[in-house]
């Protein structure tokens, strides 16, 4: 070897230990896979298919891969790293954005104040969006923008990674994530790059050939790590295997959409409906009590019906073996198993729709329902139905934040994965899914089994095109299926599910009986054919006293001790919170930056004192306004800032305090 050779060597080789070391301390689980892969390769144990090589006519380094004999960078690295450099801007190429499409609506809405529809808060929300952007003249249709400062940055694929510190010292963003499917490519990037730029600010996330729950685990992650700055994720893709990153970390921010239950359908829904309910008296239940003393169903197998496609393939069989479980379904589907003879023990409904009063509670099929079954219905549940229901036997489930104390409120989607949750916390052994499916009809595209009373949807499953809505298609592993489609909307709602699977009792075991829905991390998948019904013992539901156990665990008011809580919260919010609120009306702002770093105080400042519903409210219209005006401040060609900051230090104040004087009326109902 020359000396030459042999300095390139020890270089080499003192930037991969320098890795090492970095690794071994900041991802250890990283750390010991590439350990374990050069212990593999020295011992023989593992054949390298991609050698590092140095390009002499180039000056740079290629990998070989000598199973193609080909270069992947084509024995011209140096190019490529500088073309990939030179696409490197400041500009809304190559970037995700988290910001609310309400922003790009130049037109004022009608709004009908009285709220009969459920779109008319869509009006309402874009009222309060529009004051914003009509302000500032801003309605995100800005083509030659450019930023002052980019706080997140992603590498899809790394290669070599030699283009990576230009990348990091041009860019200089808070916070990286560097994705590579290859270990044994990433392993090779040790010798060649320094990965420690990246940790310099807020830090990098890395995911190097991890599987498809580990992706998402981090995707979230860098996601939640200041989530008002995902207004922004700039990206470079190198390498053609990426595909599987780029459309994750899509549907895993359509997820994150601040829109799904906006703060307006938080506060005028959810705290004035429960404020409602609690001043008419209707049971609510607790769950926090349920966990400890409700043991009624610990043994008894409970199958869960849920609206989707294999409601309509199993049904035969469920009616056949009825007398086997503790049945529960949902109200879309409720008077399809009634119609088939099927028995249904308890019901659960969780959307505020009105026309759900007349598609599945109508009186016609609640003169079918037993006698015997109960009904859990959400605080937000339309008025009409819940007076139909107080007839029979209703308990009240909180959502979102409990009035409560200590009691459990529930979170979701759709009603199917928060009806999943509700078993979770009833001490359920053994709980059997069917109708859960979360995926489409494979051979149709339909979204839910025939008749369900939520209506079906029908989605060209053959449909290569990439959009992203409600209804844009994913694919995911099947709980049989190797792979099933289904829609954005259904992925949101598996997430969830997984996210409460996380959490169960060790003894609940789930099994999934769908043969071509979706698979849900911590279920077993379950032939029909393998469930043991001989061994099951008849249940006779008469014999359950459920509701009277349910009863002992629920409440109709709030204690003095709850009503005095609330009590102080109003006080705080009518002194403390007024004056910090007066205070940036009368405050000088000389810039955003300022502004931006008062008003998240107050936010804080809510959350700081236990307020804990107001804040969910709260966060949710910073979730939708912040990432906005980060957007709008965060460029180089920003003029009038101070003038811009005092009007909408205006709008803030006076949106604010609109929301918190309605939130104070609400909780006056029930002190």
């Amino acid at each position: 070897m020359t000396e030459a050779q042999i300095q390139l060597q020890n270089a080499l080789t003192t930037t991969f230990l320098a890795n090492l070391a970095f690794f071994s301390e900041y991802d250890n689980e990283l750390y010991h896979r590439i350990e374990n892969l050069s212990k593999m390769i020295e011992e023989g144990n593992y054949v390298e298919r991609y050698a590092l090589e140095f390009i002499m006519e180039n000056g740079d380094f290629d990998i070989l891969d000598t199973q193609t004999n080909q270069y992947i960078y084509g024995k011209n690295p140096r190019k490529i790293n500088s073309d990939l450099l030179e696409k490197i801007d400041f500009e809304n190429t190559k970037s995700f954005s988290s910001i609310e499409g309400f922003f790009q609506y130049k037109d004022s809405p009608t709004i009908d104040i009285n709220f009969e529809f459920k779109g008319e808060f869509g009006s309402l929300l874009q009222s309060y969006l529009h004051e914003y952007s009509i302000t500032l003249n801003d309605f995100l249709d800005n083509k030659t923008k450019k930023y002052k400062k980019i706080e997140k940055f992603i590498f899809f694929g790394t290669f070599l990674g030699r283009h990576i510190p230009a990348t990091a010292q041009k860019i200089d963003a808070s916070l990286y994530m560097v994705f590579e499917s290859n270990l044994e490519i990433f392993r090779l990037s040790l010798f060649t790059v320094d990965y420690t730029i990246l940790a310099k600010n807020s830090g990098v996330i890395f995911s190097i050939m991890d599987d498809t729950i580990e992706v998402e685990k981090k995707i979230s992650l860098f996601l939640n790590i200041g989530r008002f700055d995902n207004y922004l994720i700039k990206f470079i893709d190198i390498n053609t295997n990426v595909d599987k990153y780029y459309y994750t970390l899509l549907s895993l921010l359509n997820t994150m959409k601040a829109t799904k239950y906006d703060f307006l359908r938080r506060l005028y829904v959810y705290v004035n409906k429960t404020t409602n309910c609690l001043k008419e008296g209707y049971d609510f239940l607790l769950f926090d009590r349920l966990k400890e003393e409700l043991n009624i169903l610990k043994d008894t197998p409970v199958l869960y019906l849920a609206a989707g496609p294999s409601l309509d393939e199993n049904i035969d069989w469920i009616y056949n073996n009825q007398d086997k479980f503790f049945i529960v379904t949902i109200g879309s589907v409720y008077n399809k198993l009634l119609n088939k003879g099927i028995r249904v023990d308890l019901v659960t409904t969780l959307d505020e729709q009105k026309w759900l009063e007349r598609v599945q509670f109508s009186s016609e099929v609640l003169e079918k329902s037993s006698k015997h079954t109960i009904f859990f219905a959400s605080a937000i549940t339309n008025e009409k139905i819940l007076k139909k229901l107080n007839k029979k036997n209703l308990f009240i489930f909180e959502i979102y934040e409990s009035f409560f104390k200590n009691n459990y409120a529930f979170d979701g989607h759709s009603i199917g994965e928060v009806t999943l949750d509700i078993l979770l916390q009833l001490n359920i052994k053994d709980i059997y899914l069917i109708g859960l499916d979360l995926a489409l009809n494979q051979e149709t595209g339909d979204t839910h089994s025939n008749n369900a009373g939520s209506g079906i949807s029908k989605v060209d499953i053959k449909n290569k095109e990439k959009s992203f809505s409600r209804k844009s298609l994913v694919t995911v592993k099947g709980n049989f299926d190797k792979e099933v489609k289904t829609i954005e909307l259904f992925y949101s709602s598996i997430k969830d599910i997984e996210k409460k699977l996380t959490l169960k009792n060790e003894s609940t075991i789930i099994y999934n009986l769908s043969k071509h829905g979706a698979y849900f991390e911590g279920t077993v998948p379950l032939n029909l054919e393998e469930v043991d019904i001989r061994s099951f013992k008849t249940i006779d539901i008469k014999y359950f006293d459920l509701q009277n156990n349910l009863k002992k665990c629920s409440k109709n008011s709030l204690d003095e001790t709850q009503k005095e809580s609330f009590i102080d919260e109003i006080n705080f919010l009518q002194v403390n919170l007024k004056e910090q609120l007066n205070a940036i009306k009368e405050y000088d702002f000389k810039n955003y930056i300022d502004f931006n770093s008062i008003v998240l105080d107050i936010l804080q400042n809510i959350k700081d004192n236990n307020i804990l519903i107001l804040y969910k409210v709260l966060h949710n219209y910073y979730e939708m306004v912040i990432p906005y005006l980060n957007y709008h401040f965060n460029d180089s060609r920003l003029n009038q800032e101070y003038k811009k900051v005092e009007k909408i230090k205006d709008i803030f104040t006076t949106q604010v305090e609109n929301l918190i004087n309605d939130y104070i009326f609400c909780i006056n109902k029930i002190i």
